[in-house]
């Protein structure tokens, strides 16, 4: 009897199709060393402040973890703690909107208009450059020791960043592509909602990821400086009595809060920029 042969066709098919797995399996198997390492890191970290804490002389100013774990558990089951970060979330959320609500249009604006840049260059440059927080008792002078100034103190630390970054992905539309539009007969406004504005995504996304990460910073800032309030009151009445395990229970709070604002901010920047 005649054996089937097989055909290139299926041998080239079963051989992609081999690939594909491999690569899907050696994907899997990076994602899982990765995620143990840093396990790994994170738990050796825990370990070995554990042991600064109850070995060293800094025991007083570096509590061992179980004990700030021990004061963070604490801290989350009282209503007061959760009252001061609603507090905090409050300037947090108001003075983002307010930097996204501003700064994405003036972005747009500016990289379109070399007017506009050379009238806002020397200003944001300066917004950059110079440390916001010598800035902030200005806030308290003009808007008083409440919500206003707090939510100003922020929309101050994060909206230069979205600005600058909004207006240079503008100003990276490809140049062939506003061309091609223009010679086909698009007018301004279809150049740039079809063109000029995709090509922009990347930048807004990148500048509202750092807005936030600033705003976050800011948000403690104004609470430390204008008023002290919220988690910021917090940290200033434990550093004042010395309670380094609460001290450092409300510090990992904002951190975590931090972190989770920038990985929300990376997914929503994947999400949107899919074609990256």
């Amino acid at each position: 009897m005649l054996q089937e042969q097989s055909s290139p066709t299926t041998g080239v098919g079963h051989a992609l199709g081999w690939m594909i797995r491999r690569g899907v399996s050696l994907r899997a198997s990076s994602e899982v060393t990765y995620r143990t390492v840093r396990l790994l890191s994170v738990l050796s970290g825990l370990l070995l402040w554990e042991w600064a804490g109850r070995n060293t002389a800094w025991s007083f100013a570096l509590p061992p973890a179980s004990s700030v774990l021990g004061a963070l558990a604490q801290r989350l089951l009282d209503p007061e703690f959760w009252l001061g970060a609603f507090t905090t979330a409050q300037a947090f959320v108001f003075g983002l909107a307010l930097i996204v609500a501003t700064g994405i249009p003036a972005g747009l604006v500016i990289g379109r208009s070399a007017t506009a840049r050379r009238l806002t260059d020397p200003h944001l440059a300066f917004l950059l450059a110079v440390p916001a927080a010598p800035l902030v008792p200005l806030f308290m002078i003009v808007f008083g020791a409440g919500l206003a100034a707090r939510v100003a103190t922020v929309f101050l630390f994060g909206i230069a960043v979205l600005v600058v970054n909004t207006a240079a992905g503008v100003r990276l539309a490809p140049r062939p592509l506003v061309r091609m539009a223009e010679s086909f007969g698009a007018t301004r406004t279809q150049v740039f909602r079809r063109v000029v504005l995709p090509a922009a995504v990347p930048g807004v996304m990148a500048g509202l990821r750092l807005a936030a990460g600033r705003a976050v910073v800011g948000t403690v800032v104004s609470e430390l400086i204008i008023i002290s309030v919220g988690l910021g009151k917090m940290i200033n009445q434990y550093s004042a009595s010395f309670d380094a395990p609460n001290l450092f229970a409300v510090m990992t709070v904002v951190l975590a809060a931090g972190l989770a604002v920038a990985r929300a901010m990376n997914w929503a920047e994947r999400k949107v920029v899919r074609w990256r």
